[in-house]
């Protein structure tokens, strides 16, 4: 059994936080917004990233209003180690002799903050490659639908409801959280756990303070009750999983091509996405998995390891998530043929399609 490809679905780095106010008492005020804008990746690393990979795109989106929403310098210097680390870990894969251009497909939504990160990892993975304004590696991009779970507001909404009071009569401990939570962010109305999560991840990881009666115990329950939120939503084939059908076409054509296009040299496919990406990826496959209900954090990878067994031809993939083994149902482990893939998402794709409301007329 050879590896011969591997495909890799990876978030984006550090950022700034997307939500302005979560609650009165958690709003970004001047102070901290000037904070982020001195934090995001600068104009000369921007322009030196650029030199070496081009965008094959109609225009960048925001992702959220400036300063929101951006990659930071950290973010950069962590995505490119992150290619550095990858390079490396795959380094057998990689002819001495080699044409990054034939060598690599590179794609992400076409955001700001992923196609910066794709740009970082990129320039990490190519380091001793010569890229240049010349002669530059191509990242495509593709809108948010293609490869993340795309929703209403309204069934968003409607979702968190019914989440809320499957929280209030399974979960012990959820009631009393929220009513703290509450209380101490300054919240009237529904607590939105992502933009809450997404916000306290950004202070914590730039050791920000957080509001008063924050503590580490009542950050992680927040983290690990968000994650709850979306692992449930996200496993529903008449919720988050209807949201996820064009961009499940897409990461299984990815993988066909993949395999299609190994004879004329091409070893990686690297995709640059979002948390919930990754996380709508893993339910929608009904990978086993160990860790529990955690958020990905800034880079998590979701690798699909593609080998041919030379004797007959045929291919096997083996899923690891930040290095850990994922098993497909019924399976004993974590390398199986790939029709067990194919067969997976052919189930998502069938319960997905079943479950959709009917459009006919009345």
């Amino acid at each position: 059994m050879e590896l011969v490809h591997v495909l890799a679905v990876f978030r984006h780095g550090d950022r700034s936080p997307i939500t302005g106010t979560v609650g009165t008492n958690l709003t970004m005020s001047e102070d901290e917004t000037q904070y982020w804008t001195t934090e995001l990746a600068s104009e000369a690393t921007c322009l030196r990233l650029n030199e070496r990979v081009r965008v094959q795109s109609s225009g960048p989106l925001a992702g959220g209003v400036w300063p929101r929403g951006h990659l930071t310098e950290r973010g950069v210097n962590d995505m490119t180690r992150l290619g550095v680390e990858f390079r490396k870990r795959y380094a057998a894969l990689v002819p001495r002799d080699h044409d990054p251009h034939t060598l690599i497909y590179a794609c992400s939504t076409n955001i700001s903050r992923t196609i910066l990160s794709a740009k970082s990892f990129l320039s990490g993975f190519c380091g001793g490659d010569r890229l240049s304004s010349d002669n530059p590696l191509v990242l495509h991009t593709v809108e948010p639908k293609d490869l993340t779970p795309v929703l209403t507001g309204q069934e968003y909404r409607l979702r968190a409801q019914q989440l809320r009071q499957l929280a209030l009569a399974t979960l012990h401990g959820y009631a009393a959280l929220e009513v703290a939570v509450k209380q101490v962010i300054g919240i009237r109305g529904a607590v939105n756990w992502a933009s809450l999560r997404e916000v306290l991840d950004c202070r914590h990881t730039h050791e920000l303070p957080f509001p008063e009666g924050i503590s580490s115990a009542m950050y992680d329950a927040i983290t690990r009750h968000a994650a709850w939120e979306w692992y449930m939503f996200y496993s529903d084939p008449q919720g988050g999983q209807r949201g996820f059908i064009q961009a499940m076409r897409n990461f299984h054509d990815l993988l066909r091509d993949a395999i299609l296009t190994t004879p004329q040299g091409r070893r990686f496919t690297l995709v640059c996405a979002h948390d919930n990406s990754l996380v709508a990826l893993v339910c929608a496959l009904q990978l086993h998995h160990s860790s529990g209900f955690v958020p990905p954090p800034y880079g998590s990878t979701l690798v699909v390891e593609i080998y041919q067994d030379k004797s007959n031809g045929t291919h096997h993939v083996n899923v690891q998530w930040d290095g850990k083994a994922m098993r497909f149902p019924q399976q004993e482990t974590s390398l199986v043929p790939i029709e067990v893939l194919h067969a997976a998402v052919a189930s998502f794709i069938h319960a997905t399609t079943a479950s959709a409301p009917s459009t006919s007329s009345m």
